[in-house]
């Protein structure tokens, strides 16, 4: 069961990663308009917080694993 949990882990990791680089290339595009802007701006942490709780648990079951 925690060997499942880890896979889906590292692959909703890697998801994160993604959007989160996405996120961070489009405010830095200077094309967004303020509503875009505002919504991505709400989004970014939301993204990094579920990174930090999900690599957190990463860390953990990685041990088991060790």
């Amino acid at each position: 069961k925690e060997k499942m949990e880890f896979e889906q882990l590292s692959k909703d990791i890697e998801q994160l990663e993604a959007e989160q680089k996405q996120i961070e290339d489009a405010l830095c595009s200077g094309t967004l308009t303020v509503e875009q802007i505002t919504e991505l701006s709400r989004r970014l942490p939301e993204v990094k917080d579920a990174l930090d709780e999900k690599g957190m648990r990463w860390l953990e079951l990685s041990e088991f694993s060790a």
